[in-house]
């Protein structure tokens, strides 16, 4: 495989250092120099410091705000109310603290910039007063890494007497007697009881509570806020819920962990043409992996980052929660914040894990070598012409003309022609039916490989008083299913975070992803049209590789008629052999891509309540691929012979020949900047309120092109001119060949520009009632230029009741209770949608010059589509926090959605149809959360967690009708009928077969015809391609350093339509003049296929139709495959992920100086469950599953 640092040849530089590389180097070594350099608060610092007639508290408060320390303390442990007047100047932090709290009930401890306040222990003497029965107990309080947990609580639950851990996490307490018990607290973290039982050291490993919640910080991108005062939808991961899996990708974390999101979508499809992926926000930017396409469409991709970075994932469900984002707040938004270092000594972790899964051609629904030799068999059985005088005239004329090139028919053909005996023909016919699946173990063996994924990641973090770094670094090397298939990537991840003094702090980072790889585009199995095609007809008895070792070659003359033949030969083409062997290394793709994403924020700190933030983040992406042919493969022999003409009989090549080399590139460049002012501040110790106000400024410029070379030398990098108009107005005499303008070269371009303000607001009245708002006004290109389609606010308001709170409330076995509901609206956008005329040029060949399509009219009332949700959620944990979870109900209701419209023929339109705010869509649900601890004793827990998602989609207006029948059927979603899903799947209904076998549906009178009705009032909605109900199962079990996982998720209530049918095709030949039968692999179902009359009582599936029986036409075909007995339930279950981990004990490791050292075992998409055969094929089922081994040190 070649390495990162090899060079790919390219015919202009991969990596420019322009203006913008250059800033960005700057960029990085201006953080790298302030890591260094950042200001430093130390206890040599001097101080000075005023106060009159102050509480402590304010005291407090003050010292915060105008030094770089931090205090710890436990409420009970502080006289805040205490009134101090001080005046100190000049004096080091233990003096001004000795002058606060010297002679009170108060001790302090400086550790770095953090000062632990905590009750002060009593004196010596007096402990021995009682020293028959008092009992001194330390210790230390860490959480499961080992990390010290300061300011956490002990108290003896003999006397009441409590103490808090300092900054190492120590602590110790006098106890009433060596047999009392001891209760370890710290906000977000379980609670535990431990009884001393005459133990001097107790050390306790607290783990993190993930029901409590007071202690889950909600992240927005633009504010963070406690649960227990959210009032919007939110679903939240750590890391460690998702530790246990192989990352490799986002979707694979969200998908079974957050519920509601299904298919790369939250709550529902909430757009008919627009964007209906949810917004991606990283480290407090939108972040958007948007890809034209050669086909002139926009991909939405999932962001690139380096998923071992991940901290939290935060998903924002309702308008409360996400109508910040303005218009593009309707799909919901998820919030990624990446790891911080913590205070403390050097973090550094190793991860590294393989991944293997072993390839797999699934073949159990396929016809066998047997079965097509049965079929083949059964055309000449059933031939007519084969009955006469005429029959060897008959066959010789079809392999003249090469109608039928399978192996097995030109075998019937030649015995028929007399050009061998027919004992022979059934001896290589009996022979070719033993080979079973020979053609697929071929390209299994010789072709096809088992998929390896190497994965490492390096990452190191390091705080000080003033200054957070963190550095990743992630490789991955991979090698795919198809051979000579392969890629790597690179990514190295930065951050910096300085306190520069008491009011001013900077965050710097980078990342940046590089990555190439070699992909194999010749796919031997593939017998589609298009230049990734085998080439010829296999069937399961051919062989890539002959029985004497010696690669198997596809002749001319096994495909083509005599006068292509005879042209081949008399005018000197290039030979058309096909040697599949030889093809696998001659149709190369290799790819280079570049990522960039550099940000830069700065927090002012006016007060304590008051801040302002600025931030910018400018994102710069490259992708390039090279799309080599071989001048020695078939598909630059062929594209050369395709465009021969003749001219004085001889042969015009008017294509050169040499290897032809397709250069894609995609650029992107992105910047985002964001200003708002923050206000936080609790009066009273009742009224919380907090308030942001902003605008932020979003562009974002997509560039793409394509630009194809003939006659390409790779060593000279040099290359043919040719005639581009001469080329577009050949047609090749003798292979029919002709060529279109993007075969030459394409251009496209995407801008998309916004500008916004925005505010949000929330007051809590005592930790009860909570209260929110936000309003938002975007301004885009997208839009129409009147103020009446720019100006419309996107607002939401919500409320909340945590009823726990109350002094009424005495369940004591509910440890929270919140009620909450929001009302909002939120947006989306079409990217390729513009409020002006758009249209593509390309050369017309035929009079010269350029030509232009109109693409779409000009709308200038064009809008962003409006989403307006209803959100009525509750929260709730029970007993000490073993019992949790969440309920919602919500209503989605879309308006002026960006959907198809009737076309206007006056207008110029006719049967088309274009684009425009014209739909109206509702999206009612439910999800429920459920997650506890079923069993938990010192060596043992097992915990569980439930979800389960309802979503009814429902079309409630559009002005478009599928103007013919298949339309409604093929291409649903650009006609969807109003008072169905929009996701339906539609179909004619099943009337049986005839008395002959052949498929009948009802019209719309309700008569059984075996014709295709063609009746619009004849197709029927037979449900929903996007499961109604979803959610998962994940249960875990750990006994002392072991844990084993699962993970289940399943779909219920959709469709799918089997597209792999029992039934042999049509297909036009040029040689025979018209319509014949593809006998070819199909659904091993036709065994079951209808025989003789009388059958069509016991099975469903047609006879064998041959291009000779009267019965033949291509409407069985097409009725056949949208009739309602093959639109199948695609219900399912899946056991996604098995998990075996093991912690190795920290006693053993510390000899190596290593903090932690976990092992994993996984195995993904183990196994899936579905209702049928067909079904589960259909869905994936049959995939092979991937097993992973892993493991993750820390230093």
């Amino acid at each position: 495989m070649k390495k990162l640092l090899n060079k790919i040849r390219f015919d202009k530089p991969f990596l420019k250092f322009d203006l913008k590389m250059k800033l960005t180097t700057l960029f990085l070594f201006t953080a790298l120099t302030i890591m260094h350099a950042g200001t430093t608060y130390s206890q040599k610092a001097k101080i000075s410091f005023s106060a009159n007639n102050m509480t402590v508290a304010k005291a407090i408060e003050k010292l915060e705000y105008t030094t770089n320390y931090r205090f710890v303390y436990n409420v009970r442990s502080v006289d805040l109310n205490r009134i101090i007047t001080i005046n100190e100047s000049n004096v080091a932090i233990e003096t001004l603290l000795n002058t606060i709290f010297g002679n009170t009930g108060t001790d302090y401890k400086v550790s770095g910039n953090h000062i632990v306040l905590m009750a002060r222990k009593a004196p010596a003497e007096k402990a021995t007063v009682k020293a028959e029965a008092d009992f001194i107990v330390k210790g230390r309080v860490t959480d499961e890494k080992g990390m010290p947990l300061v300011g956490a609580a002990i108290s003896d639950n003999g006397s009441g007497r409590g103490v808090q851990t300092d900054f190492n996490g120590e602590y110790q307490i006098i106890t009433v007697g060596s047999e009392t018990t001891l209760a370890f607290a710290y906000l977000g973290y379980v609670r535990q009881e431990i009884k001393v039982e005459g133990r001097s050291v107790i050390n306790v490993v607290l783990k993190e509570d993930v029901l409590e919640l007071e202690g889950i910080v909600l992240k927005t991108g633009y504010q963070e806020i406690t649960a227990e005062k959210a009032t919007g939808s939110f679903s939240s991961l750590k890391a460690k819920d998702f530790q246990e899996q192989r990352l490799n990708s986002l979707d694979k974390i969200l998908e079974g962990r957050i519920v509601g999101y299904q298919d790369g979508k939250i709550r529902g499809t909430t757009s008919m043409t627009g964007v209906s992926a949810p917004l991606y926000v990283i480290d407090g930017f939108p972040v958007e992996n948007t890809k034209l396409t050669p086909y002139a469409s926009i991909e939405e991709n999932l962001p690139n980052l380096n998923l071992e970075d991940i901290e939290t994932i935060t998903v924002l469900k309702d308008a409360a929660a996400s109508s910040i984002y303005g218009a593009r707040a309707a799909n919901g938004v998820v919030v990624i914040t990446t790891k911080k270092a913590k205070a403390g000594k050097t973090n550094i972790s190793f991860s590294s894990n393989l991944t293997v899964t072993p390839y797999r051609n699934y073949t159990g629904n396929l016809t066998s070598s047997a079965d097509i030799i049965g079929l083949e068999k059964g055309w000449a059985d059933g031939n007519p012409n084969l009955k006469t005088a005429n029959a060897n005239t008959y066959a010789q004329s079809l392999l003249n003309n090469a109608v039928f090139t399978s192996l097995g028919m030109q075998t019937i053909l030649n015995g028929y022609a007399g050009n061998i005996s027919q004992a022979e023909m059934n001896g290589r016919l009996d022979q070719l039916g033993s080979q079973g699946y020979k053609y697929y173990d071929d390209v299994a063996r010789y072709a096809k490989r088992d998929q390896y994924f190497m994965q490492h990641n390096l990452s190191l973090g390091k705080a000080t008083e003033s200054n957070s770094f963190n550095a990743s670094l992630t490789y991955k090397d991979n090698q795919l299913e198809d051979i000579y298939s392969e890629n790597e990537t690179v990514g190295l991840n930065l951050k910096n975070s300085t306190q520069i003094n008491s009011w001013l702090s900077l965050d710097l980072g980078t990342y940046v992803n590089y990555g190439r790889g070699d992909t194999q585009s010749y796919n031997p199995i593939n017998t589609s049209t298009g230049i990734f095609n085998a080439g010829y007809k296999h069937q399961p008895y051919n062989q890539l590789v002959n029985n004497d070792g010696t690669n198997f070659v596809s002749t001319p003359e096994s495909r083509y008629n005599a006068f292509t033949l005879n042209s081949l030969k008399n005018y000197g083409l290039y030979d058309m052999n096909i040697t599949p062997m030889d093809e696998l290394g001659r149709n190369l793709i290799e790819s280079k891509n570049f990522l960039n994403r550099t940000y830069a924020k700065f927090n002012v700190k006016f007060s304590h309540a008051f801040t302002y933030d600025a931030m910018f983040q400018y994102e710069f992406g490259s992708d390039r691929a090279n799309q080599l042919f071989d001048k020695d493969s078939y598909y630059v022999r062929s594209k050369v012979n395709g465009m021969v003409t003749l001219a004085n009989n001889r042969a015009v090549y008017n294509l050169p020949y040499g290897d032809i080399v397709k250069n894609t590139e995609q650029i992107t460049n992105a910047y985002n900047f964001r200003q708002q002012l923050n206000f936080n501040q609790t009066f009273n110790d009742k009224h919380d309120v907090s308030a942001i106000a902003g605008m932020e400024i979003r562009h974002t410029k997509l560039q793409f092109n394509t630009n194809t070379r003939y006659g390409y030398d790779a060593q000279t990098l040099g290359f043919a001119t040719v005639n581009q108009t001469d080329l577009l107005k050949v047609y090749g005499s003798i292979f029919s060949g002709y060529m279109i303008q993007d075969e030459f070269s394409l251009e496209k371009e995407l801008l998309n520009r916004y500008v916004s303000v925005y505010g949000t607001g929330g007051y809590t009245y005592d930790k009860k009632y909570s209260v929110s708002g936000s309003l938002r006004w975007d301004r885009s290109n997208l839009w129409g230029t009147d103020s009446e389609y720019q100006n419309k606010p996107t607002w939401s308001a919500g409320a909340a009741w945590n009823i726990d709170k109350e002094s009424f409330f005495t369940a004591s076995w509910i440890d929270a209770l919140k009620v909450r509901a929001s009302y909002g609206i939120g947006g989306n956008i079409a990217k390729d949608s513009a409020p002006y005329l758009t249209a593509y040029y390309n050369s017309n060949p035929n009079v010269g010059g350029n030509q232009g399509t109109v693409r779409s009219r000009p709308n200038p009332e064009l809008s962003w589509e409006k989403t307006t949700t209803t959100n009525i959620g509750l929260d709730f944990s029970f007993f000490k926090n073993r019992l949790g979870g969440t309920l919602d109900l919500y209503n989605k209701k879309g308006e002026n959605l960006l959907a198809s419209s009737q076309g206007i023929p006056t207008e110029g339109w006719g049967y088309s149809t274009y684009k425009i705010n014209n739909g109206e869509m509702t999206n009612k649900g439910i999800e429920v959360s459920l997650r506890g601890t079923i069993v938990k004793t010192p060596s043992f827990s097992w915990d569980a967690a439930v979800l389960y998602a309802n979503n009814k989609n429902n079309v409630d207006y559009v002005n478009v009708k599928a103007p013919v029948y298949y339309l409604q059927i093929d291409q649903a979603q650009s006609f969807p009928r109003v008072g169905t899903n929009f996701n339906s799947i539609y179909g004619y209904k099943w009337a049986g077969l005839s008395a002959t076998g052949i498929p009948q549906v009802y019209d719309a009178s309700g008569a059984a015809v075996k014709y295709n009705p063609g009746q619009l009032e004849a197709i029927e909605d037979y449900g929903s391609t996007v499961p109604i109900h979803s959610g998962s199962f994940h249960t875990s079990a750990n006994y002392k350093n072991f844990s084993l996982s699962a993970l289940f998720i399943y779909e219920l209530g959709h469709k799918v339509r089997n597209t792999f049918l029992p039934m042999l095709s049509n297909n036009y030949n040029g040689a025979a003049g018209g319509y014949v039968t593809d006998i070819t692999v199909v659904n091993n179902h036709i065994a079951d296929r209808w025989m003789q009359p009388g059958d069509e009582a016991f099975t469903n599936v047609p006879r064998a139709v041959y291009e000779y029986d009267p019965e033949f036409n291509s409407d069985s075909r097409t009725i056949y495959s949208y009739v309602d007995i093959n639109i199948l339930d695609a219900s399912n279950l899946r056991l996604s992920n098995i998990s075996l981990a093991y912690q190795m004990p920290k006693d053993l490791i510390k000899r190596a100086k290593l903090d932690g050292v976990r092992f994993n075992l996984n195995a993904e998409n183990v196994y899936t469950f579905a209702k049928s055969r067909d079904a589960k094929f259909l869905l994936g089922g049959f995939t092979s599953p991937s097993f992973v081994l892993g493991v993750n040190v820390n230093f």
